[in-house]
């Protein structure tokens, strides 16, 4: 008889936990509810997503052989401006060379007719016109020229350096385009499951390339970048870095 209270009491206290339960699932159900509005707007949001990474992926392979192109070309360029230089060199040499013997020649001559002016007074006005039509300050004058244009000439071969530095930057900008596409083909499998097709880039790996080269006029910087790159091997970003970098505009 006293088991029966006792009985009805554990009964009413069951019945308040699970009247606490629902009082509890009617407030979670609009979260939930929420929830699942969520999920169903968010799976063709990721749908887009995918689709905008699968093209962009497939441009990828296009963008860098366009940049091989474009280095390649420059290149081409560049060898065959460098030519042309060194052909103006040589002749500027030439030219030159012959200038400074007429110029030797011409002073000689000078010489001579001054010791005549002296011997010969007489004659002076007849010999000193001589000495003004060759003149031997045209021919330095000539010389000086050519001196300017050989300075120019060199001048043009020293900023082609800017030809090597844009052939390092275009190697830098290949390379990253190819670790952003083997991310991205990472990233799709994880969204749904399937592997991007992966297209090889096929980049040239023996190209020496600094991601940070520029430009600069002066002959030493360019000289001491050879010599680094030649000593040193090539440097890529880890994978370590690539994940870092997409983690944090993750």
């Amino acid at each position: 008889m006293n088991d029966k209270p006792k009985n009805m009491s554990e009964l009413f206290e069951k019945l308040e936990d699970l009247k606490t339960v629902f009082s509890y699932g009617q407030k979670i159900i609009p979260i939930l509810q929420s929830l699942m509005d969520f999920m169903k707007d968010t799976v063709p949001l990721l749908e887009n997503i995918n689709k905008s990474i699968d093209q962009t992926a497939k441009q990828f392979p296009k963008a860098q052989d366009q940049i091989n192109d474009i280095s390649s070309a420059t290149e081409i360029a560049t060898t065959q401006i460098l030519d042309k230089v060194d052909e103006i060199t040589n002749d500027l040499i030439a030219a030159d060379e012959e200038l400074k013997g007429l110029l030797d020649t011409a002073r000689t001559r000078d010489e001579k007719i001054d010791a005549l002016i002296k011997n010969h007074p007489e004659l002076a006005n007849e010999l000193s016109q001589l000495k003004l039509n060759g003149s031997k300050e045209i021919i330095e004058k000539h010389i000086n020229t050519l001196g300017k244009i050989n300075q120019n000439t060199y001048s043009i071969t020293l900023s082609l350096q800017v030809q090597d530095i844009t052939s390092q930057q275009l190697a830098a900008v290949n390379h990253l385009i190819n670790s952003v596409q083997t991310k991205l083909s990472s990233l799709i499998k994880d969204i749904d499951e399937s592997e991007l097709e992966y297209v090889d880039a096929n980049l040239d790996t023996a190209v020496t390339f600094d991601e940070d080269a520029s430009f600069t006029k002066t002959e030493s910087n360019q000289d001491f970048a050879d010599e680094l790159f030649a000593e040193k091997p090539e440097e890529k970003p880890s994978q370590e870095e690539i994940d870092k970098l997409f983690s944090s505009e993750l």
